[in-house]
């Protein structure tokens, strides 16, 4: 029996397709296992069940999330210019990447702390949601300061 081994001219290409199939293969399957429920339109004013909670829990992270990274990356953007004999540029941001870095591994084990305090109890997800969204928050707000200068 032959086995016919083709190899590509560019295995990047084979990686991109293969990617591709695996990330299709991950959709189906979640697509697949999900609840009819998650794609019902929950009204976040009336939520009362700790499912609903916290999926609008996760909704207002998201937005939160997603303004963070804007924010982020609008302040990097404004540090993108030459270094000046007062202003060195380019070490502020990078010490501003290396505060962020830092920042994200400290939201992540202070909002694991939050959640283990709360674990046993019904609300220890929309806890834990929420800390990461206070965190984020305040965040916003330490960043939008690099503007301010």
């Amino acid at each position: 029996m032959k086995t016919d081994f083709r190899i590509s001219a560019s295995p990047f290409i084979t990686r991109r397709t293969f990617s591709g199939y695996m990330k299709l293969q991950v959709l189906v399957s979640v697509l697949i296992c999900m609840p009819a429920i998650a794609f019902a339109k929950i009204n976040c004013k009336t939520a009362v069940t700790t499912e609903e909670t916290n999926e609008c829990a996760q909704i207002k992270l998201q937005i939160v999330e997603k303004k963070l990274n804007e924010t982020y990356r609008r302040v990097l953007k404004s540090l993108d210019r030459p270094d000046e004999d007062s202003e060195l540029f380019t070490h502020i941001k990078n010490r501003l990447v290396e505060a962020q870095k830092s920042w994200v591994v400290f939201r992540e084990k202070d909002c694991d702390a939050f959640y283990t305090l709360h674990v046993g109890g019904t609300d220890r997800t929309v806890m834990y949601i929420s800390c990461m969204q206070r965190h984020a928050e305040k965040r916003i707000k330490d960043l939008t300061e690099y503007e301010m200068q």
